[in-house]
């Protein structure tokens, strides 16, 4: 229903201010009137402004979507389940998006447009499978497999999130010992060399000449960073620029193959979820490839979207030099060749994210060692850096 604004008239003859959700102006003033107000002045209120921004938290929305999903089997109607939960949602992100998809839903809208209104909780695909299982009379199971999804999709991202903590910060703290044993130690040392007149070897003036450029051109260097920082920003949104960056991504040792395995997984959960809640395969293929995450395999999606189009099977419509893992063709294959594309796509899902998990543990392990073997070397090179010297003088001593 409309949500109305109106000025009234009190039973004790003050002004006050009301905001009611109806039918339509006339049913809003014979509420009124029921209570004893005296209606003045009514309009139609605005959203508040944000409010179409709203983002839930994954595990707070997909709680939602299962209390939805168990209403409607137990035969509650759709706009009776959702002022329930408007109701009993705490103050907050969630009875505000609750109340507003229920009262467009009371004055007849479909859910799934209704919730189109909050753009970021609500994307072109999960909207999509929310009108398909309306239309289907399937929309208890349409949510049951949203929230599926959603459950696995936002595992695989704490889990990514967790293993690269340890890793983020070695890798922080070896930055900030480096710089502060070349930017504040070395010319410490550079400064007694200097006053001794030592014959300094090859390996000490070289860490004493990065040591003074460090120095003199951090603000340059910073500078700099910041340049590159900008520009990739910038140039996020250049189609050649992603095209580009991706492609060398996915040939990245080790890690290559964990960006491709999650780009498989995610294309298949889209793909699949769209395919299962009845939305046309060149819909769903469309759908799936602009959320892979990876412009490159976006675009060999899109260009064997095509070859669908005029009647060749997915697996046989993509380029020859695909990217994606060798086991996707056959998985397609075989779901297209026995009528069961939604289950093959399910099969890769689930591949393609043990997949990704178990090459990001090896890339973990690997990258730990990496990390510590770099620091041990440069501290070693650092301090052997300085001890040549102190070496030589002391055997200069020793020889008098």
């Amino acid at each position: 229903m409309p949500l109305y604004s109106a000025t009234v008239i009190g039973p004790q003859g003050r002004r006050l201010s009301v905001t009611e959700d109806a039918r339509d102006v006339a049913s809003l003033r014979e509420i009124l009137r029921q209570r004893n107000l005296w209606p003045l002045h009514v309009t139609e209120a605005r959203p508040p402004a944000g409010l179409h921004r709203i983002k839930l938290p994954s595990r707070d929305f997909i709680a939602l979507l299962h209390q939805l999903e168990l209403q409607l089997r137990a035969g509650v109607t759709a706009d009776v389940a959702l002022a329930q939960l408007a109701a009993d949602a705490p103050k907050g992100d969630a009875r505000r998006m609750l109340a507003h998809i229920h009262r467009e839903v009371a004055g007849g809208r479909p859910i799934h447009e209704a919730c189109r209104f909050f753009e970021r909780q609500f994307p072109p695909h999960v909207a999509a499978v929310i009108g398909a299982g309306e239309a289907s009379a399937q929309l208890p199971l349409a949510l049951h497999s949203l929230a599926g999804h959603l459950a696995d999709a936002a595992e695989l991202r704490r889990t990514a999130r967790r293993a690269l903590i340890y890793p983020t910060v070695v890798l922080t703290a070896t930055t900030g010992l480096i710089v502060f044993l070349v930017g504040g130690v070395v010319p410490q040392f550079a400064a007694i060399f200097t006053s001794l007149r030592l014959d300094l070897p090859v390996i000490t003036r070289v860490l004493i000449a990065a040591s003074e450029g460090l120095r003199q051109s951090w603000l340059l260097l910073g500078g700099g960073m910041l340049v590159l920082g900008a520009a990739a920003w910038f140039l996020r949104e250049s189609r050649r620029f992603r095209l580009t960056r991706d492609r060398l991504l996915l040939r990245t040792p080790v890690w290559g193959e964990v960006i491709r395995c999650v780009a498989t997984a995610r294309f298949a959960a889209h793909a699949r979820l769209l395919v299962e809640a009845g939305i046309p395969l060149l819909d769903a293929l469309k759908q799936g490839a602009d959320l892979t995450g990876n412009a490159l395999l976006s675009r060999q999606i899109h260009a064997a979207r095509d070859g669908v189009a005029v009647g060749r099977p997915l697996h046989a419509a993509l380029p020859a030099a695909h990217a994606f893992p060798a086991f996707f063709v056959a998985a397609l294959k075989s779901g297209e060749t026995t009528g069961q594309l939604g289950a093959a796509l399910h099969h890769i899902e689930t591949y393609a994210s043990a997949q990704a998990r178990d090459r990001l543990a090896t890339a973990l392990a690997l990258l730990e060692p990496t990390i510590l073997a770099t620091l041990t070397a440069v501290v070693g090179v650092i301090a052997l850096s300085f001890f040549l010297p102190l070496f030589a003088l002391l055997g200069g001593v020793n020889a008098r």
